[in-house]
């Protein structure tokens, strides 16, 4: 079968810059050359940093000659490995492509074996090498002048040489592959660190949460519990398809939940251990939490929907709540779910003002509220979840 290799490597360019996984990215193109070219066998020693050592990432055969993954790991010492990172030794390689065959000629020259002390062990223990591997080619894979990897090929099922538009075929793809994995693994190490940031960020709002409640002494816990109910209650609506959300939705509703109080740090401790009936100011000064809440986090722009679950968590589904009065479906979905399981948990809990109520007072309270103080659809679950004994 005759193979357009021009479209082989053009085709394996835009699939190299769709894969953002390095292993994937290997395995793309291992299987590509050993289905095309059809080699006994293929594999890519691809360096691994953390190791520092080249390790066999990927080996594919047709012939049965599997490598296992992993199995091979070899020291920036190994004589391969030193070798292809001199580049004085480029004069050695032909065109990029070290071929088994021409190590055979290099050392039957003994002239230039004279003039290069040291090249004939080099060379001798480079084929024991490529032995090793029952590699008749290596081609090695920069990126900005650093050895990545190598890829070394079995023989041709054929039993034919190899062509110079295969090894030029192989060397172009060796330096796109280069490119590719670097791309990949840049992305891959993005991606780890925008996870480890989120997680820091996590940790760092459950910490102030847990401070938060430590303000007031008959709120401990209730932050995350506050937050359990929440997120229990958001994915029965998505599981149910009762709401439509993107994919953003539980990790915002989560932080919301955490943060729903953050505004009380700006009322004083008496106000909210208070054991008396509260004065009207007093009153008020509770009600400013949610804005309180607003302007400190509004600095943070990734926020924006949550800080929508601080600011309206107050809110009634009539309009009687606060602090902006809003009324039904202009309330956030987000702020309606944290609105009932807040005052789920608040009714559920000692407060200085009244003992808590038992779960099922407290359950009949959130029957009563449907369609006045609680948003319908947010209710319903809460007691849907109760019924099923998840609360």
């Amino acid at each position: 079968m005759k193979v357009d290799y021009k479209r082989e490597l053009e085709d394996a360019a835009r699939k190299m810059i769709l894969v953002h996984k390095p292993k994937t990215l290997i395995q793309l193109i291992v299987r590509m050359i050993v289905h095309k070219v059809r080699v006994s066998h293929c594999g890519i020693l691809l360096f691994d940093q953390e190791a520092n050592s080249y390790v066999l990432t990927v080996s594919k055969g047709k012939l049965g000659i599997k490598i296992p993954k992993g199995f091979i790991r070899i020291d920036p010492d190994n004589a391969m490995i030193r070798f292809f990172t001199n580049r004085d030794n480029h004069k050695y390689v032909d065109g990029g492509a070290l071929v088994y065959g021409r190590i055979g000629s290099i050392l039957r020259n003994k002239n230039l074996l004279r003039r290069h002390q040291g090249l004939r062990e080099t060379l001798v223990a480079l084929r024991n090498q490529m032995n090793l591997f029952e590699a008749v080619v290596c081609i090695p894979s920069y990126f900005q002048d650093k050895l990545l990897g190598v890829l070394f090929l079995g023989r041709k099922i054929s039993g034919r040489n190899f062509y110079r538009k295969e090894l030029d075929f192989f060397i172009a793809l060796a330096n796109d592959v280069a490119m590719a994995i670097r791309n990949a693994q840049l992305f891959e190490e993005l991606q780890k660190q925008i996870e480890r940031n989120k997680r820091l960020f996590l940790e760092t709002t459950k910490a102030l949460a847990t401070t938060i409640d430590a303000k007031d002494h008959y709120t401990h816990g209730h932050t995350e519990r506050v937050t359990q109910v929440c997120l229990a209650m958001a994915k029965k609506l998505i599981i149910s398809h009762r709401v439509k959300v993107d994919p953003g939705f539980l990790e915002e509703l989560n932080i919301a939940a955490l943060l729903h109080d953050i505004g009380k740090i700006g009322v004083p401790e008496y106000i909210l251990n208070k054991r008396g009936t509260l004065s009207d100011e007093e009153k008020r000064r509770i009600n400013e939490h949610p804005l309180i809440g607003t302007a400190i986090l509004e600095p943070i722009r990734e926020l924006t929907r949550a800080i929508e679950g601080v600011k309206y968590h107050h809110e009634h589904f009539d309009g009687t709540g606060y602090p902006e009065g809003l009324k039904g479906h202009y309330i956030p979905l987000m702020a309606c779910i944290i609105a009932v399981a807040d005052s789920y948990d608040a009714m559920n809990t000692n407060r200085p003002y009244r003992p808590a109520l038992s779960k099922e007072q407290t359950i009949d309270e959130i029957k009563k509220g449907m369609g006045t103080q609680f948003h319908p659809l947010s209710a319903k679950v809460l007691v849907e979840l109760y019924s099923e004994g998840s609360l």
